[in-house]
């Protein structure tokens, strides 16, 4: 390498400095970076999270019914949220040892979703249906069977208004009883769940909410979304159908030479017809690198005019480090 005395003035600097790319190039358009919410599944896409507002706009009006229905007086309830969430929050979503639920599905051993009630709530509507203003509002009292009764009829009928206002209502049923806190629900932790939050207002009075929680794979008709076929194929005819689609995926294989470190006053004074000296005999083999790892080892050929390597060993483990096997030519 040809040596000259160090140099590095503030525009050598920079010329190096942008030929390594830390400096913008001149009329190139930036793309707008868009924020993903990993904590959303995005199970339903825009389109389809719009068809699922308007069909809750339906139910509102089908749920303000039925509190009509029992109480004799004006209700005001609307959607006021749609939200995408993996089953693994559900006990953030949803207080599991707080408030009252009624669950929901389209068999009666494994529901869907279901309608929950904070305890509060709860407890003011079976009082009023009583028409005793003069009975214990706290919520972590245990209610009495008549209001138990009371409550299980109004979050039935809540339910299947709900469920009247989806496109496959002649499919879904209603538990058979309210329960204290959340139901268990047989979703995967992974599993994508849809909370739609709806605010009940009676007259002036504070509005309160309720929300329905269901898997998105119940919804998927309701918003034209096609589910995939079930597989009943078992794990042993699964396998080799994996094995083969592994075997098919593409793999980047570099052929690394050698490596050296230089300063930057070298690398400012490296030039055509100068020598770089690598820190490798000339009898060690050249090292083939794949997902980062050395599997391979060989030495420098050509092929039909190309750059090729003659493998001459492999590596136990993928470890460059590790002892070597002769390979087979």
């Amino acid at each position: 390498m040809t040596s000259s005395p160090p140099n590095l003035s503030r525009d050598r600097i920079a010329s190096l400095l942008a030929a390594v790319g830390s400096s913008p190039t001149a009329g190139l358009e930036e793309p707008e970076a868009v924020l993903y919410d990993w904590r959303d599944p995005h199970y339903f896409n825009e389109d389809q999270h719009n068809r699922l507002a308007a069909v809750m706009s339906q139910a509102a009006a089908l749920l303000s019914e039925r509190f009509v229905h029992f109480y004799k007086t004006e209700f005001k309830v609307s959607p006021t949220s749609i939200n995408q969430h993996f089953a693994e929050e559900l006990p953030r979503l949803v207080d599991p040892d707080q408030g009252f639920s009624l669950s929901m599905g389209t068999t009666p051993d494994r529901p869907s979703g279901f309608l929950a009630v904070a305890a509060q709530t709860a407890l003011d509507w079976a009082t009023r249906l009583l028409g005793d203003s003069e009975a214990d509002n706290d919520p972590n009292r245990a209610i009495s069977s008549l209001e138990e009764s009371l409550l299980s009829d109004l979050l039935t009928s809540l339910v299947e208004a709900f469920v009247c206002s989806l496109a496959d209502a002649g499919g879904w049923q209603v538990g058979e009883s309210i329960v204290k806190g959340t139901p268990a629900m047989p979703y995967e932790p992974t599993e994508a769940i849809c909370r739609i939050v709806f605010q009940v207002q009676q007259a002036d009075e504070t509005p309160v909410e309720i929300s329905f929680v269901l898997s998105g794979s119940a919804l998927a008709g309701v918003v034209g979304k096609a589910l995939p076929p079930p597989v009943s194929a078992t794990q042993e005819q699964l396998a080799p159908l994996l094995m083969e689609h592994v075997q098919e995926m593409p793999v980047t294989v570099t052929a690394r030479l050698a490596d050296t470190r230089l300063s930057f006053e070298e690398i400012l004074h490296v030039g055509p017809d100068d020598i770089l000296l690598v820190e490798k005999p000339i009898s060690e083999p050249m090292d083939i690198i794949v997902d980062g790892r050395a599997v391979f080892r060989g030495r420098p050929a050509q092929s039909a005019g190309k750059y090729a390597v003659f493998v001459t060993e492999c590596t136990a483990g993928g470890s460059g480090d590790a002892a070597a096997t002769p390979a087979t030519p």
